[in-house]
């Protein structure tokens, strides 16, 4: 009776016979793993190439900004959307188109519309804040009552009354939150949606009692009781 295989022989065996399959494996599927392996190398470079052309994006997109700032500071609106010679004729309106993705795409957005509404421009100011993502807690506030604004002078009273309602709610607190649904309210009745500026009055004075808006939202209870 031969004597048994002993343990290091055993594994040397299946060492030998994995690699005798892998080797067939490999000859047979050679091009299916040179082509597996570019695709995953390409996967682990574009990867990296991703986060370093962001991380440069909002760099670049930031720096443009912040000379877009100083001019709206000061009033110079066009050279804000537009730029000037000293910043390569880089404003608002190239920070949107260049950099839309980045945070400071993002705000420049925001300046812009608010850029265009002081020159006049409702409608384009309109659309610049269609895309605006506005940031949480109260900072999101002003920037969601602009768009209701905005909203209101293009004659879409309705959107305008879900927006002011939506800026009430996005931080609610004494102040913004009762300004807010009145001013939904008042946009509500301008759709003749009379249901609605009354729910919303009968808010501020249920909740807000102790608001400034409560008289004007009882004026607009009325207004609807009396119809």
């Amino acid at each position: 009776m031969s004597k048994g295989l002993s343990k290091e022989e055993l594994d040397s065996d299946i060492l030998i016979t994995i690699y005798a399959r892998l080797s067939v494996f490999l000859k047979e599927n050679t091009t299916a793993m040179i082509a597996f392996t570019v695709l995953v190398l390409a996967l682990i470079g574009g990867t990296v190439w991703y986060t370093v052309n962001s991380a440069n994006q909002s760099e670049a997109a930031q720096s443009f900004l912040g000379y877009s700032e100083q001019y709206m500071t000061s009033g110079d609106y066009e050279s804000a959307l537009y730029g000037t010679d000293a910043i390569l004729g880089v404003g608002l309106v190239s920070i949107v188109e260049n950099y839309g993705r980045t945070d400071a795409g993002n705000l420049a957005r925001y300046y812009a519309a608010v850029a265009f509404k002081e020159l006049g421009d409702n409608d384009t100011a309109l659309e610049y804040m269609r895309n605006f993502k506005a940031p949480e807690g109260i900072l999101g506030v002003g920037a969601i009552s602009f768009y209701a604004v905005l909203l209101d002078n293009a004659g879409l009273h309705q959107e305008a009354a879900r927006e002011f309602r939506r800026a009430a709610n996005w931080d609610k607190n004494e102040g913004t939150t009762p300004q807010n649904l009145l001013r939904a309210a008042q946009s509500a009745l301008q759709a003749d949606d009379y249901s609605q500026a009354d729910q919303l009055a009968a808010e501020i004075i249920r909740d807000y009692p102790n608001a400034a808006q409560v008289t004007q939202a009882q004026r607009i209870a009325g207004m609807v009781a009396a119809r």
